[in-house]
Parts: structure tokens; C-alpha cells; sequence
């Protein structure tokens, strides 16, 4: 399915985590939530509702939390492209873009995993033609995620891509760590928007 629009309207809490951050965040229902092919950029506080769309959207499938579960209210269902539909058949889109999700558990190298994802999803591309489209350097394409330093996101993305994922969900970064990846992650937002993907991407405040 090629997802071009998003919208979501639920209400609740939710306990998000990535790799940097934990905090507990809510969904709020006087706020329709709508994404359109490209940068949708969320700026507010670690707490303010930025974060928790985009890990509802994402990880909360695989958050082992039970208050979780308790504090989101049912039915959790979203419009997608005008149509409605559950978010259990959405997550199979979504990729939630920090090294706590499933798909970049593995040890293995990031050209081992972009590989797989190529031999399982029929790719054209080589893995090579994968690390030119993302732009990732030669030597850091040959270490696992654990060992790719501000290349993190690259690699994660290139990852996604070859796994279908249609929308990258990323977890709220403060500006400075933000501008920690700013050269990276401008070029990688440029990316994945001329494949057509759908970037959430939750911001700390100036």
C-alpha cells in the first residue's frame, strides 16, 4: 500500500523511550493529527504530544509497558488516505527510526541486513546502489548499527527502505542533539522525500 496522507484522533497516554529519552507523553484528542507525503516536522516539549504520535504510530506495537495498554484509549484506528483502517495493518508501513525497534535488533552489519531486506522484498538495487542512494559512507556500511556514529540515521533509513516501510517515525530530539546529526539529517529528510516517504519528526523547541 502506498500511504499518502495520515490522520489520527485518539486520546491518552503513552510511556515513550528511544536510545537518548524516556518520558511520558499524551495523545490529544482535541488535536486531529494529519501527514502528507515529505517533512512533517512536530515542535513542541519532550512532553507536549510531538512524541507520542509518533510512537503510537510506530513502537507502540512492541512496548513491553502494560500501562500502555491502559492508558490509550480504544479503537485505535486511523485514515489512511481517506480511508479508515487498524492500526495493527498500519504498523506494517511504519518504521520507528531510533535502535530500540525490532527491525535494527540485529548485530549483523548494515550491509548484511540492507541484503536481506533486497533478497526478501525482490529488490533491484545492489546493496552498493542502497549506500549511494543514502549516502553512506564505505567503511561504516560494513560495521553494525552499534558502530556507525552520526551515520545512525543513514543506515537505519537505508534499512526501512529496503524493508517496504512507507512511513519513518522518528523519536523527539532536543536542538542540540538535533544539530548533533543536522548535516546528516538534512540530507537524509531530502532522501526520503524524493522517494515519497512519510517523515514525523518530533522537535525540541528553538
Amino acid at each position: 500500500m502506498k500511504i499518502e496522507s495520515i490522520e489520527v484522533v485518539n486520546d491518552g497516554y503513552i510511556n515513550c523511550k528511544s536510545s537518548f529519552y524516556t518520558t511520558c507523553d499524551m495523545i490529544n484528542e482535541l488535536v486531529t493529527y494529519h501527514f502528507i507525503n515529505g517533512l512533517n516536522t512536530l515542535v513542541g516539549d519532550i512532553d507536549s504530544g510531538v512524541w507520542g504520535i509518533s510512537y503510537l504510530l510506530s513502537m507502540y506495537k512492541y512496548d513491553k509497558n502494560n500501562d500502555n495498554k491502559k492508558r490509550i484509549f480504544l479503537p485505535l484506528t486511523i485514515t489512511v488516505n481517506h480511508h479508515m483502517v487498524n492500526l495493527e495493518q498500519f504498523w506494517t508501513y511504519s518504521c520507528y527510526m531510533d535502535r530500540i525497534y525490532p527491525l535494527f535488533a540485529s548485530k549483523k552489519t548494515v550491509e548484511h541486513q540492507v541484503l536481506k531486506g533486497i533478497k526478501k522484498n525482490g529488490f533491484k538495487e545492489t546493496d552498493d546502489e542502497i549506500r549511494e542512494l543514502f549516502h553512506i559512507d564505505k567503511d561504516r556500511f560494513i560495521r553494525p548499527l552499534s558502530c556507525v556514529g552520526n551515520e545512525l540515521f543513514r543506515c537505519m533509513a537505508a534499512i526501512g527502505y529496503v524493508n517496504m516501510k512507507e512511513v519513518f517515525c522518528f523519536p523527539w530530539l532536543s536542538r542540540i542533539r538535533y544539530n548533533g546529526f543536522h548535516k546528516h539529517m538534512d540530507d537524509l529528510f531530502d532522501i526520503l522525500c524524493s522517494l515519497n516517504k512519510i517523515l514525523i519528526v518530533p522537535l525540541g523547541k528553538e
